[in-house]
């Protein structure tokens, strides 16, 4: 299995991360599979991804109700996705994730991914998130990458690798 693993990541390193994958060059969309409880960090990945690509972070929020929320960067498309809410695989192919997932330039990330594992697509970086900490001054989480698919999984390897290279 393809994996990598960070442990202890606090908000800036989770920040710097985003700025690693949005700088790290790439050919592909990407799909982002998120998985987590609630309150673990989801959200705020994609509101890091986001800022990264030269949004304003805080503009992007949950789209629990809306189920899909698209922004346009000046390189990149950014869909955010949440399933949670996605009632059946009907509803879920109804948003029309099959053109975000192959859109150029496009990035989407897919929160409570793990309700339509089937419908990822197999080219999908799944990234679980564990929060490790009670305390907000303190709070780190344990993040794992997965990709089935080799072209992908090295570029999350170069990505990650900047963090100790910078």
């Amino acid at each position: 299995m393809n994996l990598v693993t960070l442990d202890q990541v606090d908000l800036e390193t989770l920040a710097r991360l985003a700025d690693a994958f949005v700088r790290e060059p790439i050919a592909f969309p990407v799909c982002f599979a998120v998985t987590g409880t609630l309150g673990a960090g989801k959200t705020r990945w994609t509101q890091e991804i986001a800022r990264a690509m030269g949004l304003d972070a805080s503009e992007v929020t949950s789209p629990t109700f809306t189920l899909l929320r698209t922004y346009h960067a000046p390189q990149h498309t950014l869909h955010h996705v949440d399933a949670y809410r996605v009632g059946d695989e009907d509803e879920w192919w109804e948003l029309g994730l099959e053109e975000c997932y192959q859109e150029p330039n496009a990035w989407t990330v897919i929160e409570w991914a793990d309700r339509f594992e089937e419908a990822m697509p197999p080219e999908a970086i799944w990234m679980h998130i564990d929060f490790q900490s009670e305390s907000p001054t303190e709070a780190t989480r344990d993040l794992r990458f997965r990709c089935d698919e080799a072209e992908r999984f090295d570029w999350v390897k170069r990505s990650v690798s900047q963090l100790s290279g910078e």
